[in-house]
Order: structure tokens, then sequence, then C-alpha cells
């Protein structure tokens, strides 16, 4: 049975490799290889890490390793909920769901609860990268869930138009973090719009950013209070 179980994660990790060698880097984006086979997904997508890293360099927040995204057309379970994108910081690879697919395969998919088009999975596109770019940096061996979707969040509406930027924040009347205020999975799960639109709020008023995001990268708890 030992056996057998080497020879099982050796074929697995051949076909990883294999995939990822198929790969192609982006041309406007050299840290990012995208495994898609639709050379307009392809294009968006690395339209989108473009601009997802540009927004990200602001904060002083590169990419220290090469970027993967793979698209897939099945749907994704990414702790217990379904996802349209997912960051695997064991296999350091970003799976999206094809554009196509999600419409196919989703009733009616929204995102912030509005319809979900091809620019709000241009932001899809934009949250998985700071994920990962997050990842790149935290402090944390298992950094919990709200520390990185705050700043996975503040960073996808700030990558949407600012029209439909605006629409998002309006619809979702809702004030920045403040101190004293705990940010929490919990609350992002109840309230993914409203969690989004107090980070961005939050993150766009600062002074110094900087000093907030370093706390989010040393955060070791499932929440972060903001000072």
């Amino acid at each position: 049975m030992r056996h057998a179980s080497v020879v099982f994660l050796t074929i697995a990790y051949l076909f990883i490799f294999a995939s990822e060698s198929l790969a192609k880097k982006c041309p406007n984006q050299s840290m990012v290889d995208v495994l898609a086979g639709d050379g307009e997904i392809e294009a968006m997508i690395c339209d989108a890490s473009d601009h997802a890293l540009h927004l990200l360099k602001q904060y002083d927040l590169l990419p220290k390793r090469q970027i993967f995204i793979e698209v897939i057309e099945q749907g994704i379970d990414h702790l217990g909920y379904k996802a349209f994108g997912s960051y695997d910081i064991r296999k350091d690879k970003i799976q999206v769901m094809s554009f196509r697919s999600i419409i196919e395969n989703n009733n009616n998919p929204t995102m912030y609860d509005e319809p979900f088009d091809r620019i709000h999975y241009f932001g899809t596109i934009v949250h998985e990268i700071t994920h990962a770019v997050f990842h790149h940096h935290s402090t944390a061996d298992a950094p919990g869930p709200a520390p990185q979707e705050y700043l996975a969040h503040a960073i996808q509406l700030s990558s949407l138009p600012e029209n439909r930027r605006n629409q998002v924040i309006l619809a979702n009347n809702e004030i920045a973090w403040v101190s004293g205020d705990a940010i929490s999975d919990i609350y992002m799960a109840l309230q993914p719009g409203r969690f989004a639109v107090k980070s961005y709020k939050h993150l766009t008023s600062m002074n110094d950013p900087q000093s907030f995001i370093k706390i989010l990268l040393n955060a070791k708890w499932f929440y972060v209070y903001i000072p």
C-alpha cells in the first residue's frame, strides 16, 4: 500500500508539473503564468493580473515568486461554500472558473448583489491575485481569512470602474471600519458587500495604509482589531 501511495503521489506531481509547463506567461506581466486554453479568457486574466499587481505595488506589495493561474470548468468548493475562484496555499496556485462556466453552472450568479458580468469576473481575478501576494508576505503559517479578505475585497473594489464601484458603495451603505472594530470572517460571510465597502473605505482613507497592512500580514488570529 505504501508503494502504491508513493506511485500515486509521483503521478500527481508529474501531472501538476506537466500542467504548469503548458501555461503561458502573461505578455504584460512576467510574474503571472496562465493555463486557460482560451485566448480571450487568457487575455482578460492577464489584464486583471497586471491591474491587481499595479494596485498592490502602491502598498509595497510585490509578488515574491511566480503566480500560476489555472482556468477550470467545474465548480469550486472553498472552505464549505461555492466560489468562483480560490487560492491554494499548499500548491501556491490559483484556480478560477471560466466566465462561461460561471454563467452556465450557476443560477443567476451575483457579485456584491449585482448580476455577475465580465467586470466582476475581472474583479474576481484581482481578488485571487491579492490572496496570492498576501500569502507571499504573510508571517503566519496559516493566516486567518479575515485579514486577507479585508485586503482582497478592498483591492477588488479598487479595481472596478468608478461608476460600478460607486454603485456597490451606494447599495451597501456602510461607514469604514473604525477604532475598536473587529474585522471578522463571520461578518464577511454574512455581509460580503458591506464587508468589502467597509474595508475599501478604511484602506483608502488612511494616511499610512502600509502600517495597517503590516498588522494584517502579521495577524495570527481569525480576526483583527482596528487600532
